[in-house]
């Protein structure tokens, strides 16, 4: 009998204990459902209302028709084409130079092994003081070189870092047996890094071109105002403007687009992933 009830209490003491990780789990995630509610879905509610009623005060319902104005704004047009350039551009370039530094310190090449912490240093150095030290370099460019160069210089870090994790996950024996083979060292990247870290490397890219929509901070520190050159003129700043006007119509459309553009691309993304690396 005794023993019996030392194994129910046992039993009670577990399921308590049980009870208690099952309630820490859900009074977290709870809390961070409730934050994402109140600070994400609920103001993004808000601004899809704004973008279709014809203005604060009266708050006519429009439909589309702020979506039809918007979508003939030329400045709209302009930022939208100067944002999806950076992409072209930069987004590739980035990739391109995170991989190869990555595979460099894979392969463990001494100089940048002891300069590997400095790949990290864009993470963490303040904005503004960047910009001042990027002004000084391109002093009186008004190209979008500057920009370009600062988004790539701020965003390989992170890129370094994933790669890394993902070169360092490959097992040497799969490589050591395509020595074997008599597969060359352009082969063995081709046919097996590659493809093993290929969704790692479509993560980066996804995460590069969402970071590319957050580059409105160094551009309005560097050219100092509001408008800049047309060729750096992007989708930040045209919302910043009409927020600065007050017009929320096109503030709320435009971030409506933005938002349904960025989901068309990630989906883009998760889909080529799922089709060619299951």
């Amino acid at each position: 009998m005794a023993k019996q009830k030392r194994l129910s209490n046992q039993k009670h003491v577990k399921v308590r204990r049980m009870l208690t990780w099952n309630g820490k789990c859900i009074l977290c995630i709870g809390l961070s459902m409730i934050g994402t509610l109140f600070f994400f879905i609920i103001p993004y509610i808000r601004v899809l209302y704004y973008s279709l009623i014809d203005n604060q005060f009266r708050r006519n319902f429009v439909g589309l028709a702020n979506f039809i104005e918007t979508l003939r704004n030329k400045y709209f047009l302009l930022a939208l084409k100067n944002s999806l350039l950076l992409i072209v551009i930069c987004v590739p370039v980035l990739i391109l130079l995170a991989l190869v530094i990555s595979l460099a310190l894979a392969y463990g090449i001494r100089l940048l092994k002891k300069t590997r912490v400095a790949f990290i240093l864009p993470m963490i150095l303040p904005t503004a003081s960047v910009v001042l030290v990027w002004r000084s370099i391109f002093q009186g460019n008004e190209s979008v070189l500057p920009i370009y160069t600062l988004f790539i210089w701020k965003n390989i870090g992170i890129c370094i870092v994933l790669l890394s994790a993902a070169f360092s996950s490959i097992d040497r024996e799969v490589y050591e047996a395509a020595s074997l083979d008599g597969t060359s060292s352009l082969q063995l990247h081709r046919y097996i890094t590659v493809p093993l870290i290929a969704p790692t490397i479509l993560f980066t890219v996804l995460l590069s071109i969402v970071n590319s929509f957050k580059v409105f901070k160094e551009s309005y520190l560097y050219f100092g105002g509001k408008y800049p050159p047309e060729s750096s003129y992007t989708l930040q700043y045209y919302m910043n403007n009409n927020f600065l006007k007050l017009d929320y119509q096109a503030l709320a459309t435009g971030a409506i687009l933005t938002s349904i553009l960025v989901f068309l691309i990630v989906l883009a993304g998760l889909a080529l992933q799922r089709r060619f690396y299951k």
